[in-house]
């Protein structure tokens, strides 16, 4: 008897990812923003300050202790929502299904040679799987904060090099700078968009060129090596653009003054010395910061932890910064960075000299330097990380806090944004309130929550499983390009999931000590949907025994 194999016409398929769409943007706009107006001043109301001015053609405004701190690509996006009359919560998950519809065609490849309509199948599948994935929906995605968009340009990113790959080996003739583009839109948007983001992506991408110049030959391979400068050229041109604007409206040709530049390397060189009273009285150009940092109690009280009666590493930056300003010294950027940079010279001149004790190196950064005594901590918050990603947790679709602020405050972000806020009150509390049809939706999407991390915790479980047990057939028989840029695509997917994870661990036993974030880990959401839906097609099938060894 014949298997049954679900098929579906050209016209049905984009039908049903019109309907898909449709329900996922309709799920969005039961959803509200949230917003703590002077709750957030590094953060959301940076980023909307920002854009207001972009709005203004003001560039990024006034400068400040924070005007450059971070990338600023987000702004740009609010700028563009507002000119276009766009709202942005809806708009950020119409971004998203783009992504998850490029990476399901991306993908589609490897099941190109079943018949078409079985394959449109799996495609739509795969699309679904990816715009309904919870995590693009949780509750750090309604704040007005650059990671409402990061993860989405990720995917793009990801969806287009792999693209570009298994098409330059399964189907040479088609063009791949169409997969390139799209792969550079992500590159640069997401690289723009956060600071650590080219520690994820180039990763990635560098693997993804070695790879297709490895495997391919003739003119089929200098073809493809020509078409990878597309991404790089796009990215390049990202950050010149940015950097060309901070230069016309700041005289400081970066795209921040926080991770690179004479702060970086001033934030260096105070990690090379283990006490910050000793580096007070070494450069007196500190004196005056002394006093905000361990005299002021609103500084105290809103970058000090009250566990270690200490600055963490994540928040002194922040409260050196806006010490700094208190003391005229971000009047402008020049000023700012002689600054920073005379307080870096001195402070190294004198480890150097042995004035100071160091325990580094010179380093420009201002994250911690890695050393031994992380390795432990580091690895188990990977761990944590990985199954707080499995199990999608922390993936409501609602925020428990309610949004703070004045009725002006609401009306100006809620004009600008064209989004409502959950700042009603349930009677006698201070929680958000919701409305039943909203509840009824959200605990739709919460169960569905509970049964996507069944399906994605047995489901890459069950692919790592398969892929192993494919590496030694694969080592008997002979490699080819077919065989082998799969296995590699899929090893180099899961490895870059893992890679994020132990990224935000480090960062998390280093500096922040906030605890396991969704919001930093929703990169990894999709990347291990990916590995699992196209590591089980490829290897969780039983392998065809050969027709002559069956008839013997």
């Amino acid at each position: 008897m014949k298997h049954f194999r679900p098929r579906l016409s050209r016209r049905a398929f984009w039908v049903l990812c019109a309907l898909l769409v449709c329900l996922r943007l309709a799920l969005t706009g039961f959803q509200q923003a949230y917003i703590w107006v002077g709750g957030a001043p590094l953060d959301d109301e940076l980023m909307f300050r920002a854009a207001n001015h972009i709005t203004a053609g003001q560039w990024l405004g006034a400068y400040d202790y924070l005007t450059l701190s971070k990338a600023m690509f987000f702004p740009v996006w609010l700028a563009l929502l507002h000119a276009l009359h766009l709202p942005y919560l809806i708009s950020g998950a119409a971004l998203w299904c783009g992504a998850a519809l490029l990476a399901a065609f991306a993908f589609s490849t490897l099941w190109r040679k079943k018949e078409t309509a079985q394959g449109r199948v799996l495609t739509l599948g795969l699309f679904a799987a990816l715009a309904f994935l919870p995590s693009s929906w949780a509750a750090y995605t309604l704040r007005v904060y650059r990671d409402n968009i990061f993860p989405a340009l990720c995917l793009y990113f990801f969806a287009g090099m792999a693209g570009m790959a298994l098409r330059a080996v399964f189907t040479p003739e088609k063009p791949l700078w169409p997969w390139l583009a799209a792969a550079g839109a992500g590159l640069a948007c997401g690289y723009l968009d956060r600071e650590d983001a080219g520690l994820f992506l180039l990763p990635f991408a560098a693997a993804a060129s070695v790879i297709v110049a490895v495997v391919l030959a003739g003119k089929r391979r200098w073809k493809a090596l020509a078409a990878q400068v597309i991404p790089y050229v796009m990215l390049g041109v990202g950050v010149l653009t940015f950097c060309t604007l901070n230069y016309t409206h700041y005289g400081v040709f970066a795209l921040s003054d926080f991770s690179e530049g004479s702060f970086a390397a001033a934030m260096g060189a105070m990690m090379r010395v283990d006490a910050r009273e000793k580096i007070y009285d070494a450069v007196p150009e500190l004196e005056p910061l002394a006093y905000w940092l361990e005299g002021d109690a609103q500084l105290q009280n809103d970058f000090r932890d009250p566990n270690l009666d200490d600055y963490r590493a994540g928040s002194f930056y922040w409260a050196i910064r806006r010490a700094a300003q208190f003391e005229g010294t971000y009047a402008d950027a020049k000023t700012a960075d002689a600054y920073w940079q005379t307080v870096a010279d001195k402070i190294n001149a004198a480890c150097d000299a042995g004035t100071l004790p160091s325990r580094t190196g010179r380093r420009v950064a201002t994250s911690q330097p890695i050393s031994a005594a992380y390795v432990p901590s580091t690895l188990a918050e990977t761990w944590n990380g990985f199954w707080h990603v499995l199990g999608l947790r922390d993936c409501a679709p609602y925020e428990t806090l309610r949004s703070i602020g004045t009725e002006d405050d609401f009306a100006a972000w809620s004009g600008y944004l064209h989004c409502g806020f959950n700042s009603a009150a349930n009677a006698g509390e201070d929680t958000p309130y919701y409305s039943p049809y909203q509840k009824t939706v959200f605990a739709v999407m919460q169960g569905w929550t509970r049964v996507c991390s069944i399906l994605l915790t047995v489901g890459v479980l069950c692919a790592v499983l398969c892929q192993l047990a494919e590496l030694l057939p694969q080592r008997r028989q002979k490699c080819t390009a077919q065989t082998v840029v799969p296995w590699l695509l899929l090893f180099g997917i899961f490895g870059i999931a893992l890679l994020r994870c132990a990224m935000i661990a480090f960062v998390e036993v280093s500096s922040f000590g906030i605890g396991t974030s969704t919001m930093y880990l929703a990169t990894v959401h999709p990347l291990l949907v990916l590995y699992a839906f196209a590591g089980l097609l490829l290897y969780g099938r039983p392998r065809k025994t050969d027709k002559r060894r069956e008839n013997a």
